[in-house]
């Protein structure tokens, strides 16, 4: 009780202070150095706190109001960028309920438990939101914490989130103040979504995990192939460039141990060939239309000219190891079902470049009628969908078309290899890329995180790296989903709905002993004996409260003792399911007596989560359900007895031997 009229009397003599005191301000500073020590942190004792917090209000901009705390002070001075840095470690322990010694004021708890006019749902409901806040504070800081380390772990992370990367890399252990860094964050997001398909790029030529030159340089093709098109190329001269210029075309066997290199190279010349025939003789960059390929079929004559020509153009053009066109042509000649196959496979390819010329043609007029009617005047977001929507089809016609020479060869050799699907699919990553850059360009983030996914899919082994697949899923649907939330609440949504258990409450696990008022919310099953009803299983949310004893093993974990109270699992349940609301006043009046459920635990604290698995026995809390209208309450006495797996909340430190635990603080790794 000292403490907290220390306390009071200090606050109350800082609203008292005449603002002549601001001539002190270098002596202040001198004051608060002396607190730090060599490695440039500030390191409090009980009696010294006291002090730092009424240096620190004496400087602040405006005065606190009367029902100022510790916390409020610490958080006036969060974003000054000169202080902020040395306040990290009291700051820690102000957010995990520690003063310097491990001793933390609970005069606010205090006050509500003894009974000075409140009633037991005020309390017994505070004590329950309290909870469920900080066990979602505990998911999310420890979420943040993960989230750095695989950004140091993952080469993926750090290729293609690069700002992203480097953001969480300086935050580095002030990471649990995430809020505070919360906008740089969201920033450095939308920039990497933003240029997702240069970061792309950049992964495939420089990441060790792509360890074939021959993938690299087939990437830059495909890459050019991108280029080409948002230069607004026309299609024709795409596929000749893919056919004829492309990097891939001087790569040798020797470059590629999958020996399809000369599969794609002679797939995309066969394709090349085809596209030049069919050309417009005007060379605008398209096709013939369908009708005068049909012809071939209507005249023979025709038809014997045409693949004649072809013939001769192509006679030495190998399509495989053992045959060239000029065999496979001639193999054809004289089988009508045969010939009339391929030129069905050549209407095809002029359908679909009939199409891209469509789309092409509407794109103009639509571009033409907006600039009549608007005046150029900025296009609207249903007029960017529209224009967005048809860029996009008519760069994956172009895509599409690049894989008729798959199906060209099919129908002049009667089979195809492995090498060949290969290539198919390798070839399909022209379409992904398109695809990806329409995501991007209509900020569809997370479908963006996932073509890149197919994408790197396509060019790694199958069997390995998966474990940095999942996380560059994981941590790269996050990072989309965040960038579009509007609201701090969805913001929070966001957060919950990645943030598994991946950290944890690490001073008991880094104090030799420790003593803390304590919770645990989770899951629980085991055997219930009611009297005068018997035995049988149960499993329910539970949320057992009371003190700990907590030996601390560092990498190892912890084991504790829960000496229990009450437990607020019924509670707990209804204000998870009921977040948001404020409807303490509706329910019916609470009594201590319906939560109180003594009993003992032994637990197992899991390194490095904030996870926790124990096992013992308890009275049976009568309060069994909670609703906006009614308590269940079942009045008849029992034991439970069983196994919980739950989320570690410490509320009150009593005591720390926690030399480790500030070792841990000081190291990045620990």
């Amino acid at each position: 009780m000292k403490t907290y009229l220390h306390y009071f009397a200090a606050l109350l003599l800082l609203f008292t202070l005449s603002p002549s005191l601001e001539a002190q301000m270098i002596h202040d500073a001198r004051k608060i150095r002396e607190m730090i020590d060599e490695d440039g942190m500030l390191m409090t004792t009980k009696s010294t706190q006291s002090e730092l917090i009424k240096l620190l209000a004496y400087n602040l901009d405006r005065p606190l109001a009367k029902s100022a705390s510790q916390a409020d002070v610490l958080e006036a001075y969060e974003d000054n960028p000169f202080i902020a840095p040395y306040l990290v470690l009291v700051m820690a322990e102000e957010d995990r309920g520690v003063e310097g010694d491990g001793q933390r004021a609970i005069g606010g708890l205090a006050g509500a438990a003894s009974g000075l006019g409140m009633p037991g749902s005020t309390f017994i409901m505070g004590l329950t939101d309290f909870l469920v806040n900080r066990t979602k504070q505990e998911l999310t800081i420890a979420f943040f914490k993960d989230f750095q380390k695989k950004v140091e772990e993952s080469e993926e992370m750090r290729y293609l989130f690069p700002t992203t990367s480097a953001v969480l890399l300086q935050i580095d252990k002030d990471i649990y103040r995430f809020n505070a860094f919360w906008e740089v964050l969201r920033e450095s997001f939308l920039t990497d979504l933003n240029d997702l398909g240069y970061h792309l790029d950049d992964f495939v030529q420089n990441s060790s995990r792509i360890k074939s030159p021959m993938q690299r340089h087939m990437m830059s093709d495909f890459f050019k192939v991108g280029e080409l098109l948002q230069e607004q190329t026309p299609p024709a001269q795409i596929v000749s460039y893919m056919a004829e210029d492309a990097y891939l075309h001087v790569l040798t066997p020797e470059d590629d141990s999958a020996a399809f290199v000369p599969v794609m190279q002679r797939n995309l010349k066969l394709l090349g060939l085809f596209s030049k025939a069919l050309e417009q003789k005007d060379q605008s960059g398209y096709w013939v239309t369908p009708n005068e390929v049909v012809d071939l079929v209507r005249d023979t004559t025709f038809n014997d000219i045409f693949f004649g020509l072809l013939y001769q153009k192509g006679k030495d053009y190998q399509i495989d190891e053992e045959k060239t066109l000029g065999e496979s042509l001639l193999d054809l000649r004289g089988d009508n079902l045969k010939m009339r196959s391929l030129v069905n496979n050549l209407k095809r390819f002029a359908d679909e470049g009939k199409n891209v010329q469509r789309i092409a043609k509407d794109i103009r007029g639509r571009k033409n009628a907006r600039r009549r009617a608007k005046g150029g005047a900025t296009l609207d977001e249903s007029e960017k969908e529209l224009e967005f929507d048809d860029y996009y089809h008519f760069t994956q016609g172009v895509s599409n078309m690049l894989l008729e020479g798959y199906n060209f060869k099919k129908q002049l050799v009667g089979a195809t290899t492995e090498q060949d699907s290969i290539v198919d699919r390798y070839l399909g990553i022209v379409g992904d890329l398109n695809t990806l850059g329409l995501n991007i360009r209509k900020k569809h983030y997370t479908s963006a995180v996932i073509n890149t996914l197919v994408i790197i899919e396509k060019l790694l082994p199958q069997d390995e790296y998966a474990c940095e697949r999942k996380n560059l899923m994981k941590y790269g649907s996050f990072i989309a989903t965040a960038v579009q939330a509007k609201s701090s609440k969805e913001v929070s949504q966001a957060i919950s709905a990645f943030a598994l258990p991946p950290g944890g409450s690490a001073i008991k696990k880094y104090s030799r002993f420790s003593v803390a008022i304590n919770a645990y919310v989770g899951l629980s099953a085991g055997q219930e004996h009611l009297n005068g009803v018997g035995t049988s299983s149960f499993y329910s949310l539970a949320t057992p409260v009371g003190v700990t004893f907590n030996w601390g093993f560092k990498g190892a974990g912890s084991i504790s003792i829960l000496a229990s109270a009450i437990d607020l699992g019924a509670l707990t349940t209804f204000r998870f399911e009921a977040e948001g609301e404020d409807n303490v006043s509706e329910l019916p009046e609470l009594k201590m007596e319906n939560v109180f459920a003594p009993g003992a635990y032994l637990i197992y604290g899991v390194p490095k989560y904030p996870l926790s698995i124990g096992v013992g026995a308890q009275l049976g809390p009568n309060l069994r359900e909670v609703t906006n209208a009614s308590l269940n309450i079942d009045k008849t006495s029992g034991w439970r007895w069983g196994a919980f797996i739950a989320v570690d909340i410490p509320i009150v430190s009593l005591y720390s031997s926690n030399k480790y635990y500030k070792k841990c603080c000081k190291s990045c790794n620990q």
